[in-house]
């Protein structure tokens, strides 16, 4: 994806939402939280506003945060599927629909075998993140956002 391409795209989710796109990255655990200045500094060069959940916060406070800062994605770095996580995925989204905010776009960064693969909308390997996945990203966000415009549209998951 060449930088006029992502550019195009960004601008045509500014006509829809007036802004950039949104996004709050989240640490599952400990481990994951060293990762959170590099991911973000990605989405950001990538044109993304970034929020970073803070640390040792969990499902309920992560969804609070979803909505407070008004993001369209929530991606959560999770580089074992299973462990210690503080962090789990089905507790995030049971969280994220309790608090009404089931049109959150919500990914792992991590593993692309993750077991949790088929209950999120993305995923992405933490190992070869790059440039291209946001350009993939951005692309999926802005066909869930013209959907959402179609008369209509649930804005769901």
């Amino acid at each position: 994806m060449t930088s006029s391409e992502l550019a195009s795209m960004l601008s045509r989710f500014a006509e829809i939402e007036g802004r950039h796109p949104r996004i709050l990255i989240a640490a599952a655990s400990h481990d994951e939280e060293r990762l959170l200045k590099s991911v973000a500094t990605l989405f950001a060069d990538g044109g993304f506003d970034v929020d970073i959940a803070p640390a040792m916060s969990d499902e309920a406070s992560i969804a609070r945060q979803v909505i407070d800062c008004d993001a369209d994605i929530l991606a959560l770095i999770r580089l074992k599927a299973e462990g210690h996580d503080r962090v789990r995925v089905a507790d995030l989204i049971s969280s994220l629909d309790a608090q009404g905010a089931q049109y959150v776009q919500f990914g792992i960064i991590g593993d692309p075998e993750d077991p949790a693969r088929d209950n999120v909308d993305f995923v992405f390997d933490v190992n070869h993140f790059a440039t291209g996945d946001i350009g993939a990203l951005m692309r999926f966000l802005l066909l869930v956002e013209e959907s959402r415009m179609e008369p209509g549209a649930k804005n769901t998951r």
